[in-house]
């Protein structure tokens, strides 16, 4: 899933804070993607590309 640019305020995504950069995400998530058939919410496209780089090294913290 990429919502990139579309209005995703009633995508529901597992985290309430960005995995990467640890901002919290809840109410304003700007983009998500999907991971082993999660929805994971970022604060910004350049936290979802740091993601997409190393999911795994995010999903164990």
């Amino acid at each position: 899933m990429n919502t990139s640019g579309k209005n995703i305020s009633d995508v529901e995504v597992i985290n309430k804070v960005d995995p990467i950069c640890q901002m919290q995400t809840a109410g304003f998530t700007k983009d998500t993607m999907t991971y082993k058939n999660k929805v994971y919410g970022f604060c910004s496209v350049y936290c979802k590309d740091e993601f997409k780089k190393d999911p795994e090294k995010y999903v164990q913290k």
